[in-house]
């Protein structure tokens, strides 16, 4: 985990913000938790609101507004959120996250359908014609 900065404009001056590029598996566990509904697994819902403003909440360590605090992310004025969020969701993109989850609940994704299809020829067996 690293401390990473970047600057915005706030109240007609710059402001550093801090954040963790990394966080505990436990905490994204439970965000993502909170943020997908896959009672129906071939027709997921993903709160993005949610999942952004959770993100923000865990992982900005530094701002001239009160952290940790889902409240204040909310408050924020659009065009500061979106360079806070431009800036910080490069490090938590979700669609890693959910591809990850995808992965764990029907396995190894792979990209070359060759190898499947040789997997399943070879897992039928030869004719001892």
């Amino acid at each position: 985990m690293a401390i990473k900065t970047f600057e915005i404009d706030w109240e007609s001056r710059k402001e550093t913000i801090e954040y963790e590029d990394d966080i505990n598996f436990g905490e994204l566990e439970a965000i993502l938790n909170k943020c997908l509904d896959l009672t129906k697994v071939n027709e997921p819902k993903v709160n993005i609101p949610l999942y952004r403003q959770l993100i923000l909440t865990a992982v900005i360590k530094k701002a001239p507004f009160k952290t940790n605090d889902v409240s204040s992310i909310r408050n924020l004025k659009a065009s500061v959120a979106k360079v806070i969020m431009k800036e910080v969701m490069k490090d938590y993109p979700l669609a890693k996250y959910l591809e990850e989850w995808v992965e764990t609940f029907v396995g190894e994704i792979t990209e070359d359908p060759q190898s499947i299809i040789s997997l399943q020829e070879n897992s039928v067996g030869q004719n001892p014609k």
